[in-house]
C-alpha cells in the first residue's frame, strides 16, 4: 500500500487498520449503542403508551354517549326520587327543630355540629348526638328521625345501660344530614316548616286554601294559588271540607301524571266515608284493579294490565285481595304538611278497625320504597293505625302511625317475593274529637336492582 510517495509496510498497515477498527468500535459504543438506541428505546416505549392511551380514549369516546345517557338517567331518577318522596325539609333550621324527641321522657345531652361536607350533589351536615332514657323512648327517637322527609343517615350508634331505677340507656350515634344545593330545583310539595305557620295543618304563607272563588294571580306558577297568609282553622273533618267544590267536599284533585301537588287537600267529612262499590255478580270477571275515588264514590278500576317497565307504582299491580276496601284517592295525601301524589287510603274507626290489601308481585321486584301516615283531614282522630307488610306471609315490618306524624318511610328488599301483603290494625291512639280516620299509602314505588 503506497501513500504519496511513501510505500506502506505490512506492519503499518495492520497498524492503521486496527486503529480504524478501535476508532470505529469507539465511536459505534459511545454514539450509537450508548446516545441513540437508548433514545429509539424511549421514543419506542413513549410511542407504545402514547398508542395505549389513544386506544383506550377511543373506546371512551365510543361510550360517551352511553355514559351521558346514564348521567341523564341517573338525574331523572332522582328528581323522580326527591319528588314523590317528599324529600321537603331543606336547611339546617328546619332540620334541628324537626329533630328535637316527642317523646318527653328522652333528654338531649349533646347535639354537636361538626364541619359540613361535600358529597356529590348534596351538603352534608354532620352532628354528633348523646341522648338519654328509657329504651322504648330512644328507639321512638330513632324512628323520628328516619322518618324525616329529608336524606338523614344514622350510624356508629352506641347504647350502654344506666344504673337505676329508673332503668335507662344512654346512646351515642352520628347523624348526617343531606341537603340539596342551593341552587337545585325544589320540589312543588308545601315545606314543612315555613315561617309565620299559624298551626301545623294551615298552608303556608303565600298560599290561600282552595276554593270556588280561588283563582291564580297574574305571574302565579301553574297549580298554585296566592293569598294573604296562612289559615287559622284547626284540620278536621268538617273544617277540612272547605276545600274544593263548594258544598260536595271534594276535594282539590291531584296534579296531573300523578305528581306532587302544592296544596294538600283534604278527606271527605266525618260520617261521610265513601261509599264502596258492591260485589260483582258471580259471572262478572274480577279487575283485579283498585277502587277509584270520584265524587265521594268507590268505582270500580279499569281491568288489569301487566305493568310494561322493570319499575311499577302500587296502583299498577295486580290485587288478590282488597278488603276495607282500600282505594285510590282523587287528590295527594296530605301528611303532616307534605303532599304526596299517588296515594291510596282505607277509611278505618273503631267499628271498621281491620283492613288487607294483597298484591301479586311475580318474584320481579327487589326493592320497596314509599310512605304510610294518616290523612291530615283526621288529624283529630282519637285512633292510630299498626301497619304490618307481609312477604309471602312473612313478617317484614310493622309500625305505628297516628295522626300529625310526619309519614314513615319505608324501603324493603323484595327478592324473590311473590305476593305482597298489608295488613292495617285501628287502635285506641289517645284524645281525639272522633274515631274515624283515613290511613294512606303514599308513593308507594316498585323496582329492581342492577
Amino acid at each position: 500500500m503506497k501513500i504519496g510517495n511513501y510505500q506502506l509496510m505490512r506492519r503499518e498497515q495492520i497498524l492503521i487498520t486496527l486503529a480504524a477498527t478501535v476508532f470505529i468500535l469507539f465511536f459505534g459504543y459511545r454514539i450509537v449503542w450508548g446516545r441513540q438506541i437508548p433514545a429509539y428505546r424511549q421514543l419506542r416505549a413513549r410511542l407504545q403508551a402514547e398508542q395505549t392511551r389513544l386506544v383506550t380514549l377511543r373506546d371512551q369516546a365510543a361510550a360517551a354517549p352511553e355514559l351521558a345517557r346514564r348521567a341523564e338517567q341517573a338525574r331523572a331518577d332522582w328528581e323522580r326520587t326527591r319528588l314523590h318522596l317528599g324529600f321537603t325539609l331543606r336547611g339546617t333550621a328546619a332540620f334541628l327543630t324537626a329533630a328535637q324527641p316527642r317523646n318527653p321522657e328522652l333528654q338531649v345531652l349533646a347535639f354537636r355540629p361538626l364541619p359540613p361536607l361535600k358529597k356529590g350533589s348534596f351538603q352534608v351536615y354532620p352532628y354528633e348526638v348523646t341522648v338519654s332514657g328509657p329504651y322504648p323512648a330512644l328507639v321512638d327517637y330513632l324512628t323520628q328521625l328516619e322518618s324525616l322527609p329529608a336524606p338523614v343517615v344514622i350510624h356508629k350508634l352506641k347504647i350502654t345501660s344506666q344504673p337505676g331505677p329508673p332503668v335507662k340507656v344512654e346512646a351515642d350515634f352520628s347523624l348526617d344530614l343531606y341537603d340539596l344545593e342551593a341552587g337545585a330545583a325544589v320540589p312543588a310539595a308545601v315545606a314543612l316548616f315555613p315561617t309565620g305557620r299559624a298551626d301545623s295543618f294551615a298552608p303556608p304563607p303565600g298560599v290561600s286554601p282552595a276554593g270556588p272563588n280561588s283563582q291564580p294571580a297574574s305571574g302565579a306558577v301553574p297549580g298554585r294559588t296566592t293569598g294573604d297568609g296562612p289559615g287559622n282553622v284547626p284540620a278536621g273533618p268538617q273544617s277540612a271540607a272547605g276545600g274544593g267544590d263548594a258544598g260536595s267536599g271534594r276535594p282539590v284533585p291531584a296534579a296531573e301524571g300523578g305528581g306532587v301537588a302544592l296544596q294538600p287537600a283534604p278527606a271527605e267529612k266525618q260520617g261521610t266515608p265513601p261509599v264502596a262499590p258492591s260485589p260483582g255478580a258471580v259471572d262478572t270477571p274480577p279487575s283485579y284493579t283498585l277502587p277509584r275515588l270520584v265524587k265521594g264514590h268507590l268505582l270500580p278500576g279499569p281491568a288489569f294490565q301487566e305493568p310494561s317497565g322493570p319499575e311499577a307504582w302500587l296502583e299498577e299491580l295486580r290485587v288478590l285481595r282488597n278488603v276495607g276496601p282500600f282505594y285510590i284517592l282523587d287528590r295527594p295525601a296530605a301528611l303532616a304538611g307534605m303532599s304526596l301524589g299517588r296515594s291510596i287510603g282505607v277509611n278505618l274507626n273503631k267499628g271498621q278497625n281491620k283492613a288487607e290489601l294483597k298484591v301479586d308481585l311475580h318474584g320481579r321486584y327487589a326493592l320497596f320504597q314509599g310512605y304510610t301516615g294518616i290523612d291530615d283531614s283526621f288529624a283529630n282522630s282519637s285512633g292510630k293505625v299498626i301497619v304490618t307488610i307481609f312477604a309471602d306471609g312473612r313478617q317484614l315490618y310493622q309500625g305505628e302511625i297516628r295522626p300529625g306524624d310526619y309519614p314513615q318511610y319505608l324501603e324493603l328488599p323484595l327478592t324473590l317475593v311473590q305476593q305482597l301483603t298489608f295488613s292495617l290494625e285501628w287502635q285506641v291512639g289517645g284524645i281525639g274529637d272522633y274515631d274515624q280516620l283515613l290511613a294512606t299509602l303514599a308513593s308507594i314505588h316498585f323496582s329492581r336492582r342492577d
